[in-house]
């Protein structure tokens, strides 16, 4: 049965209230993620069936099947996160970021000049995160560096993967979806 979050736009919309042809879907989100519990961010966006349908396969793809380094991807997911300001996709790429190991320097970095500082993928993934998400003009020199770095393909799946934590922020923003409490969280850092 669909609950209610305190401060939500939308109530969670649980496996049993999913239209049977897309319960299979709904599945696979939480196959895919590892999960027991669907997260809120999922759950909410289940209110359109087909839009978890259509989304949640390309979120899968970005984080589990391109080429990047876990660490870099969590640096590029919580660049978006931290330009617009989405705590919810804050908490929870920061938790999986300290579990996979990533650098607490470079942490405390992301959404500072430090971080696109640094020398290699680092800086240019987050740089080109941040210029993105803010629809800052791309140059050919840049996109040239990026397909040098990460291939061609790599270079794709990493436009790719800005925009999908770009959209979802903006999903996450606008039904105010909220972190789940078992999630501790520092602070942006800027």
């Amino acid at each position: 049965m669909t609950t209610e979050l305190e401060g939500a736009r939308l109530q969670r919309v649980e496996r049993e209230d999913c239209p049977p042809e897309y319960v299979e879907d709904y599945d696979e989100v939480l196959r895919t993620r590892g999960m027991d519990v669907m997260p809120n961010v999922f759950s909410l966006l289940a209110n359109s069936p087909g839009a978890m349908a259509a989304v949640c396969p390309v979120g899968a793809y970005v984080r589990y099947e391109t080429g990047f380094d876990d660490a870099l991807r969590e640096y590029v997911i919580l660049t978006v996160a931290q330009e617009l300001r989405c705590t919810y996709e804050w908490a929870h790429h920061i938790a999986v970021a300290r579990r996979i190991g990533a650098s607490e320097d470079l942490l405390g970095k992301i959404g500072t000049p430090d971080i696109e500082a640094e020398p290699g993928e680092i800086g240019l993934a987050t740089r080109y995160a941040r210029m993105l998400t803010r629809n800052e003009e791309i140059s050919d020199a840049m996109v040239d560096d990026l397909k040098a770095a990460f291939g061609v393909q790599g270079f794709v799946d990493l436009t790719v993967m800005i925009g999908y934590y770009g959209m979802l922020a903006r999903f996450i923003n606008t039904a105010k979806i909220p972190v789940e409490p078992d999630l501790e969280y520092p602070p942006f850092n800027v």
